[in-house]
This record gives structure tokens, C-alpha cells and sequence, in this order.
């Protein structure tokens, strides 16, 4: 179980999720989420449906045990992974 501190406007857990909990497709989108796109901007550059991507934020979101997007960018950068960038 995770415990969560809060300080300041930030919070840290005491056992950080790894990149590892997410399948290499979800840590696309979360490099995406990071980036900022929509739902259906992710969906246009993995070349996917937009309702696809809703199921793989989803599955972010309950692994990482996190409720917003703003987490999953926080946590994206936290982890030191490159956010994905467009070609």
C-alpha cells in the first residue's frame, strides 16, 4: 500500500510507481499525456483510435494510482522519461 506525504503544493510517496508497472505502449502515451495532447492527438500520431488511447490513460491513471494527467506529466518527467516528441 502506498502512503502518500504532502509538502508544499507537491507530493511524494513514500514507494514511488516505476516505469516499469506500464507496458511500453502505455508509457507512449503517458510520454504523449506528458507532452500535453488530446486524447485524440495522441490517437493521430500512434495511428490508433481516439477510444484506444481513453483505455490506455485509464490503465496510466489506475496502475500509477493518480487521478489527473497533470500527475502523469509530473510523474513522467519524475522518472526522468523523455517526454515523446513528434516527428
Amino acid at each position: 500500500m502506498q502512503t502518500m506525504k504532502l509538502t508544499a503544493a507537491t507530493r511524494t510517496w513514500d514507494t514511488e510507481p516505476k516505469a516499469n508497472v506500464l507496458t511500453r505502449r502505455e508509457r507512449e502515451v503517458a510520454g504523449l499525456m506528458a507532452r500535453g495532447l488530446t486524447n485524440r492527438q495522441i490517437a493521430t500520431e500512434l495511428v490508433i483510435t481516439g477510444g484506444t488511447v481513453g483505455v490506455h490513460a485509464e490503465h496510466i491513471l489506475r496502475k500509477l494510482g493518480f487521478h489527473s494527467r497533470v500527475e502523469v506529466a509530473t510523474w513522467v518527467t519524475e522518472q526522468g522519461l523523455r517526454p515523446a516528441r513528434g516527428d
